[in-house]
C-alpha cells in the first residue's frame, strides 16, 4: 500500500504548479470574456462572473487540500480508506 504522505509532488492530483496553472487559465479566460462583453459579445460579463466563481471554488479546494496536508503532517487527521 502506498504511503499517501509520501506521494511525489509531480504525482499528486493537484499540486501547486497545476493549481497555479489552472487559476491563471481560468482568470485569463474570464478577463477575455469580460473584454468581449464590452465589445458586445452577448453574455460576456456573465461568463466572466461564472468563471470567477469557478476560480473561487478552486481556491476553496486548494485551501482544503492545504488544511488536510497540515493536519496529516501533525497527526491530527487519520488517513481515510477512500
Amino acid at each position: 500500500m502506498t504511503d499517501i504522505t509520501n506521494i511525489p509532488t509531480a504525482e499528486f492530483p493537484l499540486n501547486f504548479e497545476r493549481y497555479n496553472h489552472l487559476m491563471d487559465e481560468i482568470r485569463d479566460a474570464a478577463r477575455g470574456f469580460e473584454r468581449l462583453g464590452v465589445l458586445g459579445w452577448p453574455g460576456g460579463k456573465d461568463l466572466d462572473r461564472r468563471l470567477m466563481e469557478i476560480r473561487a471554488d478552486l481556491l476553496g479546494v486548494w485551501e482544503t487540500i492545504q488544511e488536510t496536508e497540515r493536519a496529516m503532517r501533525s497527526g491530527t487527521t487519520p488517513k481515510s480508506d477512500g
